[in-house]
């Protein structure tokens, strides 16, 4: 049997320093050199940080065109949205809202009573596909106990959504994508499967990793490990002496021409403009305070 080497590593991208609400983040998509992996179109990492009583997070505001996906590493977030939609993910779960045609939503971080939570999280867009562009929006809270994990020689491996490694995650997907969180112990080397046909990267939450075929190419924390295209598995390799973590993603390429406008990602100008003014006419909804 023929075998099919490891995905080589074709460029890293280092995240950049942003705001999100109240939260400072590191930004690693878009980026000039690389706008999508697969439909991802978006990425933050925030914190860790401390949560105060009363931080606002972030307060309401309006997407169209997208999906939005929070993953929490460690406290607790609370989602409210104009579709009537609310939930409460703690560390380990994921909320998945797709924004359609618009919706007006917000994410607040909460704390304990005495104020000592860590926030800790990364919070990620995908474009929709132009069929389901204009879709109604909806929404779901994956608890920590419904996300896929296997434990690997080396690892552990919790799937999000799609299939890695021929593990499926539970997250009900609107295009060809996958989404996970590896860990890799010192001195172990994790070989993961994916679609031959996907596009995929791997964002370094902590630790120091290399990436691809005989781990030539390093990257840390805060950094965006892009593979190349076509077949092979992708190879995380720990040469450290703390674990490294990853949020491996990427799938089927995004259905461009990619239009982004603030909170909107869409497929032309015309489509951008009208979901600005459906939002600001009050056609996604009002969030009430809370």
């Amino acid at each position: 049997m023929q075998t099919i080497a490891s995905r080589a590593v074709e460029r890293v991208i280092a995240s950049q320093p942003a705001s999100a609400g109240t939260m400072p983040v590191r930004r690693a998509l878009p980026d000039h050199a690389r706008r999508s992996v697969g439909p991802w179109v978006f990425l933050d990492h925030f914190g860790p940080f401390r949560v105060a009583p009363g931080d606002e997070g972030v307060g309401a505001h309006p997407h169209a065109g997208i999906e939005t996906v929070t993953y929490l590493l460690s406290g607790r977030n609370a989602h409210r949205d104009s579709a009537g939609h609310a939930g409460i993910v703690t560390a380990g779960g994921a909320q998945w809202m797709s924004a359609g045609r618009g919706i007006v939503h917000s994410e607040r971080p909460l704390a304990d009573g005495d104020g000592g939570t860590i926030q800790h999280g990364v919070q990620l867009w995908t474009s929709l596909p132009r069929a389901l562009k204009m879709m109604p929006p909806r929404y779901r809270a994956i608890d920590a106990g419904q996300i896929a994990e296997a434990r690997l020689p080396g690892g552990t491996l919790r799937v999000v959504a799609g299939t890695v490694a021929g593990v499926t995650g539970p997250a009900e997907t609107l295009m060809p994508t996958f989404l996970a969180h590896a860990t890799v112990e010192p001195g172990a080397t994790l070989e993961l499967a994916v679609a031959a046909c996907h596009e995929a990267a791997a964002y370094v939450i902590e630790g120091e990793g290399r990436f691809g075929a005989e781990g030539e190419v390093p990257a840390g924390t805060g950094e965006l490990a892009v593979f190349a295209d076509g077949g092979g598995e992708v190879c995380l390799s720990n040469a450290g002496s703390v674990p490294l973590g990853v949020m491996l993603l990427g799938g089927a390429p995004a259905e461009g021409p990619l239009v982004f406008h603030g909170p909107f990602v869409m497929n032309s100008l015309e489509q951008a403009r009208a979901a600005e003014i459906a939002y600001r006419t009050g056609r996604m909804g009002v969030l009430a305070e809370s």
